[in-house]
């Protein structure tokens, strides 16, 4: 019987191509036969139709799908006839008959969405349906336009909803659940009370406004309350009110403005998430920087304008030359790590500073050389030693 179904589509495309219908009101003055059939042949499908539509997922989108297609293919058959109704006597029925048939092939899919409301919701909507949702849709934004504008609802926010509905309306291709969400949002925020920016904002949340650039407006207000918090803590605080207020709004519908993406909430979660992440991580170093300026304070440092890489060679080259001891070499540099500080390292790590000692770069030791050759001309120019000969 399905295949009975599918064939009654394709003969009813193929009678009612305007070929077809031309060379048939030539032969049979008119189309009383087309309009008996037409209804016979609905009632007797219609029944079956329905049945249909309670099979396997699969089964009935794809009758669903080829309805739609035959009538597209149908309504532009009428659009194509469209500028030469007055060349035939039987103009007039002809377009009722395309009207009709449109009607009725609309009334299926509609008594199929009454049976299983989401069947339709990834399907497009009928080329002959898409005029009067969508004039009906620009009817009602226009009505939230002035909402809008009467309101103190922050500008930013209510040009991006107005533009974002705009663009939902007149998506290319637009599917039953786009024009379903358009509608919702339209319906909602017509009886939001009040009508304010917090509660615009709430409405978005909760029925997943996630298109990117409500995300950004979000981003940006979040970012703006953190300028104006010069406190990390209360910074802190304003991110976890923000994430209590979206866990707290309770979800109200499955849909959303892009069907694909991630929730409006989640994308937000996230955000926050990071954002507490990253001052809890500038909290820590302004502790440890608190610590160490402690630290600093307790211990009498010397500072040494030497990297750590050259600082360690040098106490090598005295332990080496006698002039410190070099039993336990470990408390020796931990004496000097204590006490000594260089520019860029004002605590040095023991343990580095002896490694360094011994794992020296050659440029390393050049640097070295150039500092020992500048300490000896220093002693010639000072206490003219340069031609006195050790005995």
């Amino acid at each position: 019987m399905r295949g009975n179904f599918i064939s009654w589509l394709y003969v009813l495309e193929k009678n009612l191509h305007p070929n077809v219908l031309i060379k048939t009101a030539e032969h049979h003055l008119g189309f009383t036969r087309y309009f008996d059939d037409l209804k016979e042949s609905t009632q007797r499908f219609r029944p079956y139709f329905l049945s249909l539509v309670g099979s396997s997922k699969s089964e009935k989108k794809a009758i669903l799908l080829q309805l739609t297609i035959v009538s597209n293919t149908i309504h532009n058959y009428m659009v194509g006839m469209t500028g030469s109704w007055n060349e035939y006597s039987f103009s007039t029925e002809v377009h009722q008959l395309y009207r009709q048939t449109l009607t009725i092939l609309e009334s299926l899919l509609e008594a199929s969405e009454r049976i299983d409301r989401h069947i339709l919701s990834g399907l497009p909507l009928t080329a002959y349906s898409i005029p009067s949702i969508r004039m009906e849709l620009r009817i009602r934004l226009r009505d939230l336009h002035s909402l809008v504008s009467r309101s103190d609802v922050d500008p930013v926010l209510g040009e991006l909803v107005l533009n974002k509905l705009k663009l939902l309306i007149e998506r290319k291709g637009m599917n039953r659940s786009d024009a379903e969400y358009a509608s919702l949002i339209l319906e909602e925020l017509k009886k939001l009370q009040p009508f304010t920016t917090v509660e615009v904002e709430n409405l978005l949340y909760q029925y997943d406004f996630n298109t990117p650039a409500f995300f950004n407006y979000c981003a940006k207000c979040c970012n703006r309350l953190m300028v104006d918090t010069p406190s990390l803590h209360e910074q802190l605080e304003i991110l976890i009110g923000l994430e209590d207020r979206i866990s707290s709004l309770p979800a109200r519908c499955t849909s959303r403005w892009m069907a694909e993406d991630e929730s409006i909430r989640e994308q937000i979660r996230t955000l926050l998430a990071e954002k507490k992440q990253y001052i809890q991580q500038r909290i820590e170093l302004r502790r440890l920087e608190i610590q160490d300026s402690k630290l600093s304070e307790q211990t009498d440092r010397m500072q040494v304008n030497l990297p750590v890489a050259q600082f360690g060679p040098f106490i090598r080259l005295f332990m080496e030359k006698g002039l410190l001891p070099k039993e336990e070499v470990g408390k020796t540099f931990a004496y000097y790590a204590r006490h000594f500080s260089t520019p860029k390292t004002p605590f040095i790590s023991a343990e580095s500073l002896q490694k360094k000692s011994t794992d020296v770069e050659f440029s390393t030791a050049k640097k070295m050389k150039g500092h020992l050759i500048g300490m000896v001309n220093w002693l010639n120019e000072h206490y003219n030693v340069s031609n006195h000969r050790d005995s």
